[in-house]
């Protein structure tokens, strides 16, 4: 059967919703998809791991590289809870991912306090002119939900 690209979007917010409840991470997933198969997964894992680039979207391409057993993923589509961060946008640059699906824009996630120090705004406007890469927000109010979720678990956990 084949999944639409909300299918698989709906898999990296469950990703993502599955952190809730784990006081170490944020909560943000990836789900890397070929031949309409999911063959990488990935939740943030920075305090889990002690990994500074433990992100959901550099875990979905160390488990789809793994899985494949190769570093090019050209052919594969990555699906996120929140637009990538400049070090993963990177990371998907060298995993030679073309297309990029994400839910929560930066803005949304800024909300929330989770900044991207680094912004990429010449970058970004280098990856909107190429042709051979394709990033888009498909709006989900799922997504926006589990942030609203953490905030509101965050303030309860410390009181």
């Amino acid at each position: 059967m084949h999944k639409s690209k909300f299918n698989y979007m709906n898999e990296a917010i469950i990703l993502a919703q599955n952190c809730l409840d784990d006081k170490l991470r944020s909560p943000f997933g990836c789900v890397i998809v070929k031949d309409n198969k999911i063959i990488g997964t990935g939740k943030e894992s920075i305090k889990v791991k002690n990994d500074p680039t433990a992100h959901a979207e550099i875990e979905a391409i160390r488990d789809a590289s793994k899985n494949l057993k190769t570093i090019n993923l050209s052919g594969c589509i990555l699906y996120t809870s929140s637009e990538p961060c400049s070090m993963c946008l990177s990371a998907i640059h060298w995993a030679q991912i073309k297309t990029v699906y994400y839910a929560c824009s930066r803005e949304e996630v800024f909300d929330f306090g989770l900044p991207d120090k680094f912004k990429l705004i010449e970058k970004r406007k280098d990856l909107s002119k190429n042709e051979n890469f394709k990033i888009s927000q498909i709006k989900n109010e799922k997504a926006i939900q589990v942030f609203k979720d953490w905030r509101l678990r965050k303030k309860i956990n410390k009181n």
